[in-house]
């Protein structure tokens, strides 16, 4: 479909573009009057702050009109509040038209909705007046607003303070390397046993990194909140590669307010007893064991190189060690699946009683393989994944479990979001302040990303390291002494 804009609409275009997008996905938007049917969009601030939107659409000679107004919450908002009602417009005009309403989250299409709960309560409004705002100003379906209010409620007493923000640090950091690449994996992720040659040289380039960093951050006066060992999968690291990984973080990063240290284990094949002795002699505290689903057709589907019986050994074995908290990863949407396929899947996570659960709807993505192969594998109805999402939230539920954290993803099925649960006590740290943005986050490693909080301001910068091991290696230094900057001007913070 081809959807012509007028100029005004046309330079709103990636403001509205994802909104035409939840009605007509990958229409294309051209700025002259061709195409299906024309929409046009005038915008404008009157005095004390009021603020309007008008959307007019014309199709075959007949036109629609929606007008929305609106004032901002402080006047330093005013073009965010205009973005907000050009969308608000261009979306009742599009459900008026359509007579459909693709999604629950009506206009709220970023990846963080909860960071616009927390900044309503920031400003000392109730939860009722919270989720009023949300149904009227972003045409929420009620229970997503129940969702997110209730998940930033958890969050609250969690987040970091802006005294506490100057001093506090998260790290991720970032192993490049798994046994076998997911079939709708699109992190920067190789396979070990192919690019073996690489793994030395970055883990050389990586202990350095985390040396250098973690002296200046004591040297400045900052400390670790959390540690996440993320990528790719950590464990699938030799055990004097992974050792070596753990002592520099010990050594370097860790210190008396590291409250958390999580490792995603992930895939059941790179787990034994030597891996699981030395993760709890690091203090490891969360463990990721993931098996995406439980069902032996799908995990080959996928390209996992496990069983499911290596799934419940895994969790068995870490059981043994007693990591205070297990969390388990599931993909809802995966090829093939059904939602009897994710009933069963649930009916196992009951039995082995993970601490956490982190719910993925599967979002398609460009560098992935299923992206090449979709004439294989179909993606799933909306109503299908809405069946599947329920499915999983039962069992949460079941488990004891309550949502503490959640973001959404482009081209998500069913235009869902990824949910973690977790029983009360067992939230994952990290995962909050990195989705929130009330901390900064050091990325170390391939492909981490960092962000650099002004805690004064709530506002960051966003820096990456590279997504490809020998171009990190080469660039090192680069990376290193673009932290220091940011460290060391985060210390005058304080």
């Amino acid at each position: 479909m081809i959807i012509g804009l007028s100029n005004t609409a046309f330079e709103y275009k990636g403001t509205i573009q994802d909104i035409i997008w939840l009605f007509y996905p990958g229409a294309e938007l051209v700025a002259e009057d061709k195409g299906d049917f024309l929409l046009q969009l005038n915008l404008s601030q009157e005095v004390e702050f009021n603020l309007w939107a008008e959307a007019q659409l014309y199709v075959n000679g007949a036109s629609l009109a929606q007008r929305e107004e609106g004032h901002p919450l402080i006047p330093a908002e005013v073009p965010n509040e205009l973005k907000r009602l050009a969308r608000m417009a261009v979306y009742k005009i599009l459900v008026s038209y359509s007579g459909t309403t693709p999604s629950p989250w009506g206009i709220m299409t970023g990846i963080r909705p909860t960071k616009v709960v927390h900044r309503l309560l920031d400003l000392g409004w109730s939860k009722q007046n919270v989720e009023n705002y949300l149904l009227d100003k972003y045409a929420l379906r009620p229970d997503k607003t129940q969702l997110i209010t209730s998940v930033t409620e958890i969050q609250r007493p969690l987040l970091l303070s802006k005294k506490q923000a100057k001093k506090l640090v998260g790290v991720y950091i970032g192993i490049p390397f798994c046994p076998s690449r997911c079939l709708y994996c699109s992190f920067p992720s190789y396979s070990i046993k192919r690019h073996r040659d690489m793994v030395d040289p970055f883990l050389k380039a990586l202990l350095q990194e985390i040396q250098v960093i973690g002296e200046t951050l004591r040297s400045q006066g900052l400390l670790v909140q959390s540690i996440y060992l993320g990528g790719g999968t950590p464990t699938s690291l030799n055990c004097e590669q992974l050792q070596s990984l753990l002592e520099a973080i010990q050594l370097s990063l860790k210190d008396d307010s590291t409250i958390e240290m999580t490792v995603e284990g992930g895939r059941p094949d790179t787990l034994n007893e030597d891996v699981f002795a030395l993760l709890a002699n690091a203090g490891v505290n969360r463990l990721s064991i993931n098996p995406q689903s439980m069902n032996q057709k799908t995990l080959d589907i996928i390209g996992r190189a496990h069983t499911v019986e290596d799934i419940y050994r895994s969790v068995e074995t870490a059981r043994n060690y007693k990591f205070p908290t297990l969390n388990m990863d599931l993909i809802i949407g995966l090829p093939g699946e059904t939602v009897q396929d994710v009933a069963r899947t649930m009916e196992s996570i009951l039995q082995l009683k993970p601490e956490n659960l982190t719910v993925h709807a599967l979002a398609l993505k460009r560098a992935s393989n299923l992206k090449q192969r979709l004439a294989e594998f179909p993606l799933l109805q909306a109503e299908e994944a809405v069946a599947m999402w329920q499915e999983t939230a039962r069992g949460a539920t079941a488990l004891g479990q309550h949502p503490y954290y959640m973001y959404r993803q482009k081209q998500m099925v069913g235009n869902l979001e990824n949910i973690g649960y977790a029983l009360p006590g067992h939230e994952c740290i990290y995962n909050i302040q990195m989705i929130e943005e009330r901390q900064t986050i050091i990325g170390l490693g391939v492909g981490a990303g960092s962000k650099w909080m002004d805690p004064d301001t709530w506002t960051l910068v966003n820096e990456y390291n590279a997504k490809d091991p020998r171009q990190y290696v080469e660039r090192l230094d680069e990376y290193i002494e673009r932290k220091l900057h940011h460290i060391r001007e985060l210390s005058t913070k304080q």
